[in-house]
């Protein structure tokens, strides 16, 4: 599979910082087919927008969820968690109602929803990660969100991982344990990788991707890199990845 970055920003990224860089809203394409939350920064990014054929949501809010970018992109398959699919509608948009752990077929993919620890202002919404596969490999994609709740580890089982996408939001220098806030720091992740690798869960050479990054709580992409260690992979606006 191929993971296209078109946007690896959290909600503070609102145009260029002091240091020039730009993070869009997090938004990740698959295949070129299937979209991960259609944010209102999204549209410039997608190389073909006719080919989107499946818009999968991990959850409501703003930076993650647009109207507008969907309209944009009809006609195509959107999917969300049931709690609040039935708010979605427009022209040329078949929303499809999403449960936890009940996998989904689209666009080459099996999409199987998994709840994720944030919350939003619809206080009776279900936010969701993903387990994806196709073709033999799995990926998790796991943002918005703090650790990995256990409903997700039992959904994953005993599957091995081949890539992770991870929320990175809260930056490598932030002592603490940040699950109240309902996103990782980069040390929370690093706790997560040994568990996921002891575990057999991972791969040990499976690389880790860090998106959703917020624009205060990071340094320039170039001193991320050089701090980050392998299997980390700092994403960037437009970068592509093969899994």
């Amino acid at each position: 599979m191929k993971l296209t970055f078109l946007g690896t920003g959290a909600a503070d990224w609102n145009g260029p910082d002091a240091r020039g860089e730009y993070r869009r809203l997090t938004s990740t394409l698959l295949d070129g087919r299937l979209l991960i939350d259609a944010t209102p920064t999204v549209l410039d990014m997608i190389p073909d927008p006719a080919a989107i054929t499946d818009v999968f949501y991990t959850h409501s809010h703003g930076d993650h969820f647009s109207v507008d970018a969907l309209k944009a992109l009809a006609p195509c398959r959107v999917y969300a968690h049931g709690s609040w699919a039935g708010e979605i509608a427009g022209e040329g948009l078949t929303v499809i109602p999403l449960t936890v752990g009940q996998p989904v077929e689209a666009a080459g993919f099996t999409m199987i929803p998994m709840p994720s620890n944030h919350s939003t202002q619809r206080d009776y919404e279900t936010t969701l990660h993903y387990l994806i596969e196709k073709d033999g490999k799995r990926l998790l994609y796991a943002t918005d969100g703090a650790w990995l709740l256990n409903r997700e580890h039992h959904i994953i089982g005993k599957k091995v991982l081949d890539a992770a996408v991870f929320d990175a939001t809260i930056g490598d220098d932030c002592d603490g344990d940040w699950r109240i806030f309902e996103h990782n720091s980069i040390d929370m992740i690093r706790l997560m990788l040994k568990s996921m690798h002891r575990m057999g869960r991972l791969r040990e050479d499976a690389p880790v991707f860090l998106t959703h990054m917020a624009r205060t709580l990071h340094p320039d992409q170039a001193a991320l890199e050089a701090r980050t260690e392998k299997p980390f992979v700092v994403c960037r606006d437009g970068m592509e990845a093969d899994v």
